[in-house]
C-alpha cells in the first residue's frame, strides 16, 4: 500500500512539473512573438507576467484591463511586426 501511495505522489509531482513547464513555455512564446491590442483605444502592449497569470482566460485571448484607457476588455494576442 505504501508503494502505491508513493507512486501516485511521484506521478502527481511529474504531472504538476509538466504543467508548469508547459505554462512557462506558452508565456515565453507569447512575450517573444505576440502582444495585446485594446479594442477600445488601439493601445499595443505586453502585460506583466503576473497580470497575464491572474487575468481571465477566454477562448484564445484574455479579459484584461488596458493600462492606457482603463477599459476591461477581451483581447486576443496579435503577432509582433518585425
Amino acid at each position: 500500500m505504501e508503494i502505491i501511495q508513493r507512486n501516485i505522489l511521484i506521478i502527481a509531482v511529474i504531472i504538476l512539473i509538466a504543467a508548469l513547464l508547459w505554462a512557462a513555455y506558452q508565456y515565453i512564446k507569447f512575450y517573444r512573438t505576440e502582444h495585446l491590442v485594446c479594442p477600445k483605444c488601439g493601445y499595443c502592449w505586453k502585460p506583466p507576467v503576473l497580470k497575464m497569470i491572474l487575468s481571465v482566460n477566454a477562448v484564445e485571448g484574455k479579459i484584461i484591463r488596458c493600462p492606457k484607457c482603463g477599459s476591461k476588455e477581451y483581447m486576443e494576442p496579435e503577432k509582433d511586426v518585425k
